[in-house]
C-alpha cells in the first residue's frame, strides 16, 4: 500500500510539474482566469470519515473565476467505498465570493453557492438499505464567512454552514456547521491548520449509511489538526483527522474508516 501510495504521489507532481509550467500571472478571458490542482494522499476523508477504503486517492480540479466574484469549480477524486462499479467522485460547484467591510479593520470575506457530489455508476449499484432510494449523488447549498486577519498577522478565521435535502446514499436532511482556523507558525515557513465540524443527519439509520458505526445516535463532530508548507511550489501536509461517532461493539476493521488517523498529502496549483 505505501509503494503505490509514494508512486502515485510522484507520477501525479510530475504529470503536473512537466504539463502546467506556467506564469504565476494567470491570464484573463473576458475577466475570467482559469486555476487549477493536483493532490495526492494517503487517505481520503470527507468530513472524518474516509472515502477511499483508508487507501491512497489521487485528485484534482479546476476553478474558472471572474472578475464580479462568480466561479464554476470541477473537482474529482478517486473513491472506494467497496461498491462495484463506482470508484470516482465528480463534484461542480457554482458559487460567488466576495468582501464587505464591518469596520475599517474587520472586512470578512463571504462565499456562498451550491455544489453537486456524483458518484458514476453509484445509481445502478448502490440502494439505501433503510428507505430503498439509489445511488450516492446529492447536492449542497453553502454559505460561509472568513475573517482574515483576527489575532495574528496571516491567520484567518471561518465559519461555514451546508445544507442538503437529501445527503450521501440518498440518506434525507443534512446539516453541517464548521469552524476553522489557520495561522503560520513564526517564521517557520510552516502554517497549522484545525477545524472542527458538526454534522447533523436526519436519523440513526442516516449515520449509520453515512459514516457506520452502531447505529445509535444521528449525529457526529469530525475534527481536524494540521501543518503543512509550501517546497519547490508543492504544498505538503500532514494532518490528524477523526470523528466521535461511537465505537462501541466494533471490531478494529470496523472502526478503521471513522477512526482518528494520520493523513499525508502533496498538492501542486498551477
Amino acid at each position: 500500500m505505501m509503494k503505490f501510495a509514494c508512486k502515485a504521489i510522484v507520477l501525479s507532481i510530475c504529470a503536473v510539474t512537466s504539463s502546467f509550467a506556467m506564469a504565476e500571472d494567470k491570464p484573463s478571458f473576458y475577466g475570467v482566469t482559469a486555476s487549477g490542482n493536483v493532490s495526492a494522499t494517503t487517505d481520503y476523508r470527507f468530513r472524518g470519515v474516509t472515502q477511499s477504503s483508508n487507501n491512497p486517492a489521487i485528485q484534482g480540479g479546476f476553478t474558472f473565476s471572474h472578475t464580479s466574484g462568480a466561479y464554476l469549480a470541477l473537482w474529482g477524486s478517486s473513491v472506494d467505498f467497496g461498491i462495484p462499479g463506482v470508484s470516482s467522485e465528480t463534484d461542480a460547484t457554482l458559487g460567488f465570493t466576495n468582501s464587505f467591510a464591518l469596520t475599517d479593520k474587520i472586512k470578512p470575506v463571504y462565499d456562498v453557492g451550491v455544489i453537486h457530489y456524483g458518484y458514476i455508476g453509484s445509481k445502478s449499484n448502490y440502494t439505501n438499505s433503510y428507505n430503498g432510494k439509489k445511488g450516492l449523488a446529492f447536492t449542497e447549498v453553502f454559505g460561509k464567512l472568513t475573517f482574515p486577519e483576527t489575532i495574528f498577522a496571516g491567520d484567518a478565521l471561518s465559519v461555514g454552514v451546508n445544507y442538503s435535502p437529501d445527503y450521501w446514499g440518498r440518506s434525507d436532511d443534512f446539516w453541517y456547521f464548521n469552524l476553522g482556523y489557520s495561522a503560520p507558525i513564526a517564521d517557520t515557513g510552516l502554517t497549522g491548520l484545525a477545524s472542527v465540524g458538526y454534522n447533523k443527519l436526519k436519523n440513526a439509520d442516516a449515520l449509520s449509511v453515512v459514516a457506520g458505526g452502531p447505529g445509535k445516535d444521528d449525529n457526529y463532530v469530525d475534527y481536524k489538526l494540521g501543518v503543512n508548507y509550501n517546497f519547490l511550489g508543492i504544498l505538503a501536509e500532514v494532518d490528524v483527522v477523526g470523528t466521535n461517532i461511537s465505537k462501541s461493539g466494533m471490531t478494529d476493521g470496523q472502526k478503521k474508516p471513522y477512526d482518528t488517523g494520520v493523513l499525508f498529502s502533496l498538492t501542486k496549483s498551477f
